[in-house]
């Protein structure tokens, strides 16, 4: 699912190309969504040469949502999966990522996010210490992220949904399924610099963890408190020299949290989070340096 992503689609393909699954891989469809930029020529180029590659191209933004909707109504393999396009794989994400659902009762299976960001800046050290969070917690429960596989058992998500793989994860477990965490399915992102970016990005996650716990009356586990501290604690020890830093992260989120339930009490404004403008310091992963995958490949899993 893609929007403007001149910058980085052609590094997401080849990562996808270059998988050690790659053979398990039956389609590949690219949902332009109101690019107004390369996007499209590039996936178009990519098509040329690889004949299980598809463009659909929307020409108004949508939203990632409707852009998935689009995607499942031409989807046919049993198992589907959703990425998206400002990532980088590991090489063996998608075969690690596939290996969960030889289980009959495993119907979704969520991939380990790890940002490239340095630690030595305080967003790059507060980006780090959130998915290093997330990873923590999915560990005992599972929470999706930025790459998922699952079942082909449901037709459409909500057209009103804000958070696609959370929406995916209880139709899911509505069919009866359960969701698993991959955490050798590594794939590489990167966080906002800056301090809107990191606020926008957080508040249209956060709203979306909200629309979910209404709707649906259930619990979103990085929403919890209990869960983010119990996982917090272990990090503030052993990053105690940044310790201002992991305080001033958790003040951030605690005003993000507080504002996007300021926000969601107001309807009208919250479904502009179906629809909203990306943070674009997210996307500048050329200027990270390839060797820095590697590093963290081997270092992540504690």
């Amino acid at each position: 699912m893609a929007y403007n992503e001149e910058q980085n689609i052609g590094r997401l393909l080849d990562s996808v190309l270059a998988q050690s699954a790659s053979g398990r891989i039956a389609k590949i469809v690219v949902v332009a969504s109101g690019c107004t930029d390369r996007t499209c020529e590039i996936v178009q180029s990519y098509a040329a040469r690889e004949p299980r590659l598809a463009l659909i191209a929307e020409p108004a933004r949508s939203g990632k949502v409707a852009a998935i909707n689009r995607f499942l109504f031409t989807a046919t393999q049993e198992i589907l999966m959703v990425s998206s396009a400002d990532l980088i794989y590991d090489p063996h994400a998608v075969e690690r990522l596939l290996a969960p659902l030889d289980d009959p009762e495993v119907g979704m299976v969520g991939a380990h996010s790890i940002p490239l960001d340095s630690t030595d800046t305080f967003f790059g050290y507060a980006v780090n210490l959130m998915w290093s969070l997330h990873h923590d917690i999915s560990l005992r429960d599972p929470k999706m992220g930025e790459l998922i596989a699952f079942r082909n058992v449901f037709r459409r998500l909500n057209p009103k949904a804000i958070c696609d793989e959370l929406s995916i994860h209880q139709l899911i477990r509505s069919a009866g399924y359960r969701s698993v965490y991959a955490a050798d399915a590594r794939i590489y992102n990167k966080g906002p610099e800056t301090l809107d970016d990191f606020i926008s990005q957080r508040m249209h996650c956060i709203v979306g963890n909200l629309q979910i716990m209404r709707d649906h009356n259930v619990p979103v586990s990085t929403m919890r408190t209990l869960p983010v501290l119990r996982a917090a604690l272990p990090h503030a020890l052993r990053e105690w020299r940044k310790l201002h830093w992991t305080i001033t992260a958790g003040t951030l989120e605690l005003y993000c949290r507080l504002k996007a339930q300021t926000v969601y009490r107001s309807q009208p404004r919250a479904t502009r989070y179906r629809v909203w403008d990306p943070a674009g310091t997210t996307k500048s992963l050329e200027s990270m340096d390839p060797s820095t995958v590697a590093e963290k490949s081997s270092t992540v899993i504690r």
